[in-house]
C-alpha cells in the first residue's frame, strides 16, 4: 500500500507504508530513496545557491544550468531554478509563497 504525501504539476512524492521508502517522481525521473536517502536529497536540494551556479554556467550551450551530481561518475541531473523550486516544494521544504521577479518571466513581451 502506498501514500502520496505531495503532488505537484510535474511530480509527487509516495511513500510505501509496508517497506517505509518513498519514491519520488519528477518529469521522467523516478528516485527509489529510504528515509535516510530522502533526507540527504532533502538537505542537498535546500542548500544549493541557484544564483551562483546560473552564474558559473552562463555561457553554457545547456538551458538548465544547475547541476546535481549522482554517485554514478557519467551522470549528472541538470535543472533550472523553476525545476528546484518545485522540487522544493514538493519535498516540503519551501514554506509559504514563493514571488516571481520580473527577470525570472521567460516570456517575449509584444506591445501592440
Amino acid at each position: 500500500m502506498c501514500e502520496f504525501l505531495n503532488t505537484s504539476l510535474n511530480g509527487n512524492l509516495i511513500k510505501c507504508t509496508r517497506s517505509e521508502n518513498f519514491q519520488l517522481s519528477y518529469k521522467n525521473l523516478t528516485f527509489s530513496l529510504t528515509p535516510f536517502e530522502l533526507e540527504s536529497f532533502k538537505t542537498y536540494l535546500s542548500k544549493i545557491d541557484a544564483s551562483y551556479w546560473e552564474k558559473e554556467y552562463e555561457n553554457s550551450i545547456y538551458e538548465k544550468k544547475i547541476p546535481i551530481p549522482t554517485l554514478q561518475t557519467n551522470l549528472m541531473l541538470l535543472i533550472d531554478r523553476y525545476e528546484l523550486y518545485e522540487l522544493l516544494d514538493l519535498l516540503n521544504l519551501k514554506k509559504g509563497k514563493i514571488y516571481l521577479d520580473v527577470e525570472d518571466i521567460k516570456y517575449p513581451l509584444i506591445l501592440n
